[in-house]
């Protein structure tokens, strides 16, 4: 038998599967692409609405951002849309002093957001409003032992100058020293430091 003949017998046996296969194949290249697609209109869509949402805000209407965060946080909990509103709508409800509203915003961001950097700011918030209703060993789980973000590290030594821990509140605060941080932020750790000692 020929090399052509082998080729011919091949196709002749083979060819049903090889269809199949091309159809699969392109069924999933446009079922992909679809998806994206999709995925593209839905984000775009979640764009425009947190745009609205922050344009009512900035003139002094709060509903549409708490109606976006509280309608997002189920059906698009990680999106980067759901935290930003998110921060706001924490914002809203620290200003109407509803905190338990606002420190189930900040949760929301910190178990759902896949940006280290949102989450940091609301650990940083909600830690500070824990601060603030003098919650201190709750800020302190909350910003765990061996903080990596400065401010978390300098809040860490702010919770120990209120618990009249001057040793430890010096060794945070020494500790952002050694990050790279603005001159006024230098500026006043050091008088937190001059002030201690």
């Amino acid at each position: 038998m020929s090399d052509e003949e082998k080729v011919v017998n091949w196709f002749q046996e083979n060819y049903k599967s090889l269809i199949v296969g091309v159809v699969i194949g392109l069924t999933i290249l446009f079922g992909y692409k679809s998806y994206l697609t999709s995925q593209n209109t839905s984000q775009l869509e979640l764009s425009r609405q947190f745009d609205l949402a922050v344009t009512s805000y900035q003139k002094g209407n709060n509903s549409e951002i708490l109606s976006f965060s509280k309608s997002n946080m189920l059906e698009n909990s990680d999106n980067i849309y759901t935290s930003l509103a998110n921060l706001y709508s924490a914002k809203i409800m620290y200003l109407e002093n509803k905190l338990d509203q606002s420190h189930l915003f900040l949760d929301h961001i910190i178990i759902n957001s896949d940006d280290d950097e949102i989450v940091n700011i609301a650990i940083y918030r909600k830690a500070k409003i824990l601060i603030e209703e003098t919650k201190y060993e709750q800020a302190h789980t909350l910003l765990g032992d061996n903080p990596e973000n400065y401010q978390h590290i300098e809040l860490k030594g702010d919770l120990y100058y209120l618990q009249n821990n001057d040793n430890e509140a010096l060794k945070y605060y020494n500790m952002v020293l050694a990050y790279t941080i603005t001159p006024n932020e230098k500026k006043n750790i050091l008088s937190k430091i001059n002030f201690i000692k």
